[in-house]
């Protein structure tokens, strides 16, 4: 993952799902299950280590000598805290933008073996994710999510890196509707895109998963995935396969 976002922005972000305030390892969990920040330590066990340092380089009642800028938290008997300010400017923020984007429970296997270090290929779930969309939409299939884990929804953010989304996702959602009314800035057309995106990334997903069943997932097999689906888009053009 590329990390564009600072740390303690996106520490700002865990806290503010956790309430405002959270512990080390809280706040660490939160960054990891939103796959928000990539710490690139040798050694996983030091990333909370490396987190704990740069809040604290942001803290008011720190004292540590290098703080620098805008003091962000504050911290006291373990827990850290978003200062008031920052807790005002964030919720004036939550507007369009802000909503989770999930995937479906019994697709939870499919991730997690593409999503493995041996296959290479997906480093990051809003990868995979966009990707299984095309594919989805592509052969037509959007299902509906029967059940999800709200812990495990990614913040739109995490798709910062990406520089077709959202435009990958109006675009879904202005060719399934014909409307021009999924593209404004409403709520309910968020609701909507959301759902269109989901819904494609999940029946693309159906369709990785049935092709995996009883395939080996690695690299060569991802490979004749998108070998197989290139030919086919060649024969009746579509959405181009991205990864």
């Amino acid at each position: 993952m590329k990390n564009e976002t600072p740390i303690w922005d996106v520490a700002a972000k865990a806290l503010d799902a956790l309430g405002g305030k959270g512990t080390l390892q809280e706040i660490f969990e939160a960054i990891v299950s939103r796959d928000l920040y990539d710490f690139g330590t040798e050694d996983p066990s030091d990333a909370p280590h490396v987190l704990d340092t740069e809040l604290k380089r942001k803290c008011s009642n720190s004292t540590r000598t290098d703080k620098s800028g805008e003091m962000l938290f504050e911290l006291n008997d373990g827990l850290y805290r978003l200062l008031k300010h920052r807790t005002a400017a964030m919720t004036e923020k939550k507007t369009a933008g802000t909503k989770r984007i999930h995937r479906a429970r019994d697709k939870e296997e499919i991730i997690a073996a593409l999503l493995n270090e041996q296959v290479g290929v997906f480093k990051e779930i809003w990868r995979l994710l966009l990707f299984a969309a095309q594919v989805g939409m592509q052969d037509g299939r959007r299902e509906p999510l029967s059940a999800i884990d709200s812990g495990k929804g990614i913040d739109q953010s995490t798709f910062g890196n990406c520089p077709s989304w959202p435009g990958v996702c109006h675009l879904m959602s202005l060719v399934e509707m014909d409307s021009s009314e999924a593209l404004t800035g409403s709520a309910e057309a968020e609701d909507l895109r959301l759902a269109v995106f989901q819904e494609y990334a999940n029946g693309g997903l159906s369709i990785l998963q049935d092709y995996f069943q009883d395939r080996v997932v690695d690299l060569a097999g991802v490979l004749s995935f998108i070998d197989e689906r290139s030919k086919k888009s060649a024969e009746d053009p579509d959405l181009d396969l991205a990864i």
